[in-house]
């Protein structure tokens, strides 16, 4: 039986880089995607944005942008992760967004 996607949560909200190691937080990531998460699992998610506000995570923030991107219900999440911190791959993700409804 494979843990809960509250477990796997706590863990990624808990996730600190060792020796700049991001890996373990990638694995949780695939770990999650195994599950079908519902809309309250978003604001969590981009608080991993907020945390560390000016990294990409060694490209591992990357795959979740993707994910978070893959949603129809991440525009209010988005907007307000950066009202409350303002992080590279937030900033990112509001470009991307809005190029996406000019084009």
């Amino acid at each position: 039986m494979g843990r809960s996607i509250s477990e796997i949560l706590d863990d990624i909200d808990a996730f600190v880089p060792i020796d700049g190691d991001w890996l373990p937080l990638d694995r949780l990531l695939d770990e999650l995607w195994q599950h079908d998460i519902s809309t309250s699992a978003i604001p969590l998610l981009f608080r991993v944005f907020e945390k560390f506000p000016d990294d990409d995570g060694s490209g591992v923030l990357w795959s979740l942008a993707h994910w978070l991107e893959t949603r129809d219900d991440y525009e209010s999440a988005l907007r307000n992760s950066l009202s409350r911190q303002p992080s590279l791959m937030g900033k990112i993700m509001l470009r991307r967004l809005q190029e996406s409804e000019t084009a």
